[in-house]
């Protein structure tokens, strides 16, 4: 046991040959605190976790998905026609099963007027948390939404009921289709005909996404608007790409898609509209994807943390012994030995023998 106690893997210079120095020590307590905060950060990152992303082949096979859509359009409801039809030659009359109300046409604060859509990848913790299955209201008091919207308080306006809030989750085949919303004998024959003075398909997407409808998730076109003053018979397209996304944290999971989007818009006054073979109206156009993608949160087992620990401190220590050797080195041969960071001289006198 004596022998274990004076045992030294590492023989230390005697105290009595060393010559301590204070900018030896302010460096070591730099490194110090330095090793801290990279220890404190990593634990932080064990503890959080990191994001795998992984693409693969879809595995399921479904035959439909659900459209879940809220938009003000800027003509009255009895003059709009709704329908999906789609690659399999299937059409359906989707203003049957969707929800139309007649309001006063507006553009609420905050929402992005003819702006380029933006695609922001979402943080997991982030869709975990807002993903809240709902449904749509039956009926929303457009008046009362109308008056939150004005700001103006020193104006008193009669709305005019000049727009149609359309709303709900529609069921379409899981393939490559069309959701159109067009006015009464453009596009479709019609028994009626909407005026020409009243078509006006400037609009606001407050809503649109596929699969389960999750409310307070963002999507690439939630609250934006397009307005078009001067050329109002003016056709809107949006080429949407569905992609199946899973979600997963600490055995929580969100199945849901994201789509990525790119928009056109043809007017009348060019003959954009002729030329392209459109007709007035709002198409969106969507093609899912076979591929799916798997966000997961993942974390180190506790033996992969502590070897990266250690890895990652000795090598800091490594290469702060040398850097304080170089810095030492070069401050001596520029400056002289006083300027050293190993030692500082002795302000005891000294004898000759010493």
């Amino acid at each position: 046991m004596a022998g274990l106690r004076t045992f030294d893997a590492f023989p230390k210079t005697e105290e009595e040959y060393q010559k301590k120095s204070s900018k030896g020590g302010l460096s070591s307590l730099l490194t110090y605190f330095f090793l801290i905060f990279i220890a404190w950060t990593e634990f932080g990152n064990y503890f959080g976790g990191y994001i795998d992303e992984q693409y693969t082949v879809d595995p399921e096979v479904k035959e439909d998905i659900q459209i879940n859509m809220d938009i003000f359009v800027n003509i009255p409801c009895k003059w709009l026609h709704i329908n999906a039809r789609d690659m399999t030659l299937d059409r359906k009359l989707a203003g049957e099963e969707l929800k139309l109300e007649d309001m006063p046409f507006f553009i609420p604060f905050d929402t992005r007027v003819n702006d380029i859509t933006e695609i922001v990848t979402p943080e997991l913790d982030r869709i975990l948390g807002e993903a809240i299955p709902a449904e749509f209201r039956e009926k929303i008091d457009m008046r009362q939404f109308y008056d939150e919207n004005n700001h103006d308080e020193t104006k008193h306006f009669v709305p005019e009921f000049n727009g149609c809030h359309v709303f709900g989750s529609i069921p379409v085949n899981r393939v490559t289709g069309e959701l159109q919303i067009t006015a009464k004998g453009m596009g479709y024959p019609d028994r009626e005909k909407a005026p020409i003075d009243e078509v006006n398909f400037a609009h606001v997407i407050n809503e649109l996404s596929f699969g389960d409808f999750y409310p307070y998730i963002d999507n690439p076109l939630d609250n934006s608007a397009k307005f078009d003053q001067e050329n109002p018979i003016s056709a809107y397209v949006y080429h949407m790409n569905v992609i199946p996304t899973i979600y997963q944290k600490l055995g929580a999971e969100v199945d849901t898609n994201q789509y990525s989007v790119s928009e056109y818009h043809y007017t009348e006054a060019d003959n954009a509209i002729r030329k392209a073979g459109r007709v007035p109206g709002i198409f969106l156009k969507y093609n899912f994807e076979p591929l799916s993608i798997v966000v997961t949160d993942k974390r180190l087992s506790f033996i992969q943390f502590v070897i990266r620990l250690v890895a990652i401190l000795s090598f800091i220590v490594y290469i702060a012994s040398w850097l304080f050797i170089l810095v030492d080195t070069a401050l001596v041969a520029a400056m002289g030995p006083k300027w050293s960071l190993r030692y500082q001289p002795s302000t005891k006198p000294q004898g000759i023998l010493e």
